[in-house]
């Protein structure tokens, strides 16, 4: 295939995917599996005849066979609906058996391409437990299934390929994701630098703060950690080390804050929408209850940054390289405007989809204005066009995700092992909360290391969701505690995939960064224990519970990164790092009489230092 045409064929699908999406939430008439089936077929063709189509003749034959077999197998779904609703998950013959294998296959194949090994080769182990788990004695072992039942499952039913996560991506996460590629696309993502240099630019270690508050501002539609570190760190790293920060602290910035972009309404890495669909609660409500622990998030890493920054004597920027208010403001509508709409609509209790296809559509006139507010009518093509195959590209990546994911979750509801891994990890904790919690949060975050966030997430939360739950944990409390430490993965060694992308950005030794990664977000840890325990953190209980749920937070979080930077307003000794060490895990225990313990000893320090500086 030449490329020319390629390109103008990917373009025209890309088109054409956009549509589909955008246009759904509209005319949702399409059956579930005709609908996911549609979706698959789009993603496929954007996934082997894109960037990953190959180098060689080879490559690229191998390329265009995998497309055609998985859009022929998806149109085979679209048209003959009928026929296989009336088979009840079982194959009339070899083709269909040949035709389930085909297109677990491709599907496995796709997710290699778009996130590496690591996701499929679990789904083929998942897939070989399903085949020769009856060989295994005790009780991991399982009743034998023949090749024809698991291959119907996967291809006829909506427990497999057609399931859950594929109906949340084709259903909700594709518009989403086409919603950031649109408002970053048309301006925003001059209004979030702008507005980030802006509010923090000029205090100490001001770069750095820029890069918490620009992740942030990105991460909330762009949902992926590297590609967050690689849009806002093309800006904040040379930034930092113009200024004279070390390479190693630069990386490590830029990669604690754009890990916390996943953690950020509302895309949140489509994490929201997947646990909407597995908790059976609005999204609104979701997006609303992640939002504090998101700040929380945020603000450790910038307690983090200021106080290494203060020990070290890090400045900000000069006044002449901060915007003004006007054009800050200027460049902020292109952002306010879509996300307005956005959360209009949700109040209003209508869809996501719907809210996200109006939020999309305003974007559009945006795109005729540059980023003074001008008209700039020959810029308007590439800017919708840019979005159109940025979108394209995000959405067929996380829909090979949760096609690769669902593989993995169809055997483990099909063989019934995740009630038996759950009841392991309930006898290894002997049912003790924070041995659970500890147990949970490790498998989350060793998944995450290899496999994408939110693939990490579901497979960690089937098997701990019901644990979290079983020990009086409100559900939503339980999947966000699971969804934080999966994405924590990302700046967790030995494989911290945001830290690696950060460090090559900045030319450090990606080790040096990862130490300074998780002494910058060591506090950041502790929030989803705390939010466990009290979860007026998710907006669960009364304002005032929430309120002071936050303050004790906000203290917490001051007084361990601290003790961690060993500065507070001057050097700290080793008594005082303990006892603000102290203070801060005092206050992330849920009771009254501790948290006064622990106000007072970290007042305590924070008095003596400030009556140390006065005297000098």
């Amino acid at each position: 295939m030449q490329r020319n045409f390629r390109r103008k064929f990917l373009l025209v699908i890309s088109i054409l995917f956009a549509l589909y999406h955008l246009l759904l939430p509209l005319y949702a008439f399409l059956p579930n599996i005709q609908e996911r089936a549609i979706h698959l077929a789009l993603a496929f063709t954007i996934i082997f005849l894109g960037e990953k189509y190959g180098d060689s003749r080879v490559k690229r034959g191998f390329s265009i066979l995998l497309w055609l077999l998985g859009v022929a197998i998806c149109a085979y779904v679209v048209v003959n609906y009928s026929q296989i609703i009336e088979q009840y998950g079982t194959a009339t013959g070899p083709l269909q058996v040949a035709m389930g294998i085909v297109l677990v296959s491709i599907v496995l194949e796709a997710a290699r391409r778009m996130v590496r090994s690591a996701l499929p080769l679990i789904a083929l182990l998942a897939l070989l437990y399903a085949f020769w788990g009856h060989l295994i004695p005790g009780y991991f072992g399982h009743p034998p299934y023949t090749l024809e039942t698991i291959s119907s499952m996967f291809i006829l039913t909506t427990g497999g390929i057609w399931g859950l996560l594929v109906g949340v991506s084709a259903n909700v996460i594709a518009i989403f994701v086409f919603l950031g590629a649109f408002v970053v696309h048309t301006g925003g993502g001059t209004g979030f630098m702008r507005l980030s240099v802006r509010l923090a630019g000029r205090y100490t270690g001001g770069p750095a703060k820029v890069s918490v508050i620009s992740s942030a501002l990105f991460g909330s539609v762009s949902g992926s950690a590297s590609a967050n570190v690689a849009t806002t760190g093309a800006f904040t790293i040379p930034m930092m080390k113009r200024l004279g920060y070390n390479s190693a602290l630069a990386a490590a910035v830029e990669a604690v804050a754009s890990t916390g972009g996943q953690i950020m309404p509302p895309i949140m890495g489509a994490g929201a929408f997947i646990m909407a669909e597995l908790i059976q609660t609005p999204y609104i409500k979701i997006a609303a209850g992640a939002l504090l622990p998101a700040l929380l998030y945020f603000f450790s890493a910038g307690a983090g940054i200021h106080f290494y920054c203060q020990g070290v004597g890090y400045r900000g920027l000069s006044p002449d390289e901060i915007p003004s208010w006007g054009h800050t403001l200027k460049a902020s509508v292109f952002f306010l405007i879509p996300f307005s709409v956005l959360a209009y609509w949700l109040l209003r209790n209508f869809t996501p989809q719907y809210a996200a296809f109006w939020a999309t559509l305003t974007t559009i006139p945006l795109a005729l204005l540059d980023e003074n507010l001008y008209i700039k009518i020959r810029s308007f093509v590439p800017k919708i066009l840019g979005a159109i195959e940025n979108g394209a590209r995000q959405a067929a990546l996380i829909a090979s995700i949760c096609a690769g994911a669902q593989v993995i979750i169809s055997v483990i509801a099909f063989t019934g092992v995740g009630v038996k891994i759950s009841s392991s990890i309930i006898a290894i904790s002997g049912g003790q909360l924070l041995l659970t919690l500890v147990l949970i949060a490790l498998t989350s975050i060793i998944l995450g290391m290899e496999v994408p966030t939110t693939a990490a997430y579901i497979v960690a939360v089937v098997i701990g969701g019901p644990i979290l739950i079983d020990l009086g944990i409100p559900p939503l409390a339980a999947h966000l505690f699971v969804f934080y430490f999966a994405i924590l993965s990302a700046i967790t060694p030995p494989v911290c995939g945001a830290v690696f992308i950060a460090s090559g950005l900045a030319e450090s030794d990606w080790v040096q960064s990862a130490k300074l990664a998780l002494k910058l977000s060591f506090a950041a840890f502790l929030v989803p224990f705390l939010f466990v325990h009290d979860p007026a953190l998710l907006l669960l209980g009364p304002h005032w519970r929430s309120l002071y749920g936050l303050f004790r937070a906000v203290l917490a979080i001051t007084f361990v990164s601290a003790s961690f930077m060993g500065f507070f307003r001057h050097p700290l000794g080793r008594i005082e790092r303990v006892t603000l060490f102290v203070a801060g895990i005092f206050l992330f225990i849920p009771n009254f009489a501790i948290n006064g313990l622990g106000l007072a000893c970290g007042l305590a320090v924070f008095l003596r230092k400030r009556n140390h500086v006065s005297q000098r």
